[in-house]
């Protein structure tokens, strides 16, 4: 779309829209949090939007946020309770053996450092990866993290580099929490939520099934086209199976031909 004297596919624009974007994610996934338990929920939410807006759909944050939040309301806070429950224990296992290490040089106390840091490091890259499954993916929760987990492990030099980038945050937080609240309150989250759904798009793009392209020369069919098609249509099943599992449309029947918003993989990634 264009105005006179104003392109909107001009570089500059576009970055100011992802910017007014960024700012709505960001006070959504606060408002999101309120609740503390559901927490899991706005990530989920908040990663449904931003990968959907790196995909090309922009200008419906609003829209796909409350979408995905309310779909994925009650599972997202079980995930999100598993993974703050995981991330206590083995935070508090890792302090003890560094306390006990420090104050009486126990022996045992070095193989359950780092016995405890991998622990505490998988249980991290599970939560990085698990809330993203969960707004792209229908599963079970043991599914999800299962799958999170083989993810991360596949991925693994973008399993790091999010890493360094949850570390970042941590530290500002760590530096002053006022600032960092307000700071990522008003657009960090939404920045960095745009940076997670640009690596994780690719890391999850073997496992979405694109959307068919049409040639614009077909757009035009007859009226004997067009029964065929709802005859078809009629014939379709709900669902349909893929090579890795079922794929689900989220959308009203009316939207039927749109892409999919969610699938099913019921297999191990491989």
């Amino acid at each position: 779309m264009s105005v006179e004297g104003l392109n909107y596919d001009n570089m500059f624009i576009k970055m100011l829209n992802r910017l007014g974007d960024a700012m709505i994610l960001s006070l959504l996934f606060v408002i999101g949090c309120i609740p503390i338990v559901t927490i899991g929920t706005s990530m989920t939410a908040t990663y449904y939007a931003a990968m959907k807006g790196v995909a090309g759909d922009d200008g419906y944050v609003f829209k796909n946020y409350i979408k995905s939040y309310k779909e994925n309301l009650k599972q997202s806070v079980v995930i999100w309770l598993i993974m703050v429950t995981l991330l206590f224990v083995f935070g508090v296992d890792l302090w003890y053996w560094l306390k006990q290490w420090q104050d009486a040089r126990v022996e045992v106390a070095k193989p359950m450092i780092a016995v405890s840091v991998v622990l505490l490091a998988v249980t991290v890259f599970i939560t990085m990866y698990v809330f993203p499954l969960q707004a792209k993916f229908d599963n079970k929760t043991s599914v999800q993290i299962r799958n999170a987990f083989l993810l991360s492990i596949k991925n693994f030099p973008v399993t790091l580099l999010l890493t360094v980038v949850t570390a970042i945050i941590g530290w500002c937080f760590y530096y002053s929490v006022a600032l960092a609240v307000v700071g990522f309150a008003i657009v960090g989250f939404g920045f960095v939520a745009y940076l997670y759904a640009y690596f994780m798009l690719g890391c999850l793009k073997p496992y979405l099934e694109p959307a068919p392209e049409v040639d614009p020369d077909e757009w035009t069919v007859d009226d004997e086209d067009f029964e065929e098609e709802e005859d078809k249509e009629a014939e379709k099943p709900g669902t349909e199976d893929t090579d890795i599992g079922e794929e689900t449309d989220s959308e009203e029947q009316e939207e039927e031909t749109e892409e999919p918003e969610k699938e099913k993989i019921e297999d191990e990634v491989e």
